[in-house]
């Protein structure tokens, strides 16, 4: 009789058994408690600080669309690249008043809010090595003499 109550209880043993190893093998994936496990990689955000996604109002003492773009990038790790290398075109874009539409922006990823700040004239330039952020002038826009 006590053969047929060990039987069970043994088989759901080994059961539970191999099922935890099974998770512990898995390195992808790892536990956080008790019945809850977690794959362990990162968020996209995590891996590229541009695709977090941000929502936000700008003070009202930000007056230029360099400025707002400063306030956006203040957290990520990134910055404007140096007036230095950036076009004529770049520098007047930082210049400009910002827009009243742009005043509030959101909820979208911080490369797409820098590309709205610039507009369809200008192409977003990401040095990922030095976490640098500037702007060309894009292909598609003919200048005007």
């Amino acid at each position: 009789m006590l053969r047929y109550f060990l039987c069970p209880t043994l088989l759901l043993f080994s059961v539970a058994s191999s099922a935890d190893q099974y998770v512990h093998e898995n390195t992808d994936v790892v536990q956080i408690g008790r019945y809850s496990h977690v794959r362990n990689i990162p968020l996209e955000d995590q891996f590229n600080p541009l695709k977090v996604v941000i929502s936000t109002t700008f003070p009202s003492q930000l007056q230029s669309v360099g400025q707002a773009m400063n306030f956006l990038l203040l957290r990520s790790g990134y910055e404007m690249a140096n007036t230095l290398v950036l076009s004529d075109e770049a520098v007047e874009l930082l210049r400009l008043p910002l827009p009243e539409v742009h005043r509030q922006i959101g909820p979208m990823t911080l490369d797409v809010a820098l590309r709205a700040l610039a507009g369809d004239a200008f192409d977003l330039v990401v040095d990922p090595v030095h976490r640098k952020i500037a702007f060309e002038l894009s292909s598609k826009i003919m200048r005007v003499q």
